[in-house]
């Protein structure tokens, strides 16, 4: 019995690893992720610029809440700026 609170009806199935758009399960057979999107995934799983950036940064801080000034958060707002509609973003 799963000591996991049963907010959805899961389906018997584990995964190893992901690569891109594509989910491993535990027995070797490959998905299209359709289902893992929510958000933290938009690049796909373990894309390679983002696993240097993740241990880059997270050898220096885990976290740093919004009341103060992050510069590497600043550098990214600006860009995203610069390069979108918006005028603010706001990172949550």
């Amino acid at each position: 019995m799963s000591s996991i609170l049963g907010t959805y009806a899961r389906r018997n199935i584990s995964f190893k690893e992901g690569k891109g758009c594509y989910l491993f399960s535990n027995n070797g057979e490959k998905y299209l992720d359709f289902v893992q999107g929510i958000a933290v995934n938009v690049l796909g799983h373990c894309h390679e610029h983002l696993v240097n950036a993740i241990k880059q940064q997270s050898s220096k801080l885990w976290h740093v809440s919004n009341v103060f000034v992050i510069p590497e958060q600043e550098k990214l707002g600006k860009k995203l700026t610069e390069n979108t509609f918006a005028d603010f973003v706001c990172f949550q």
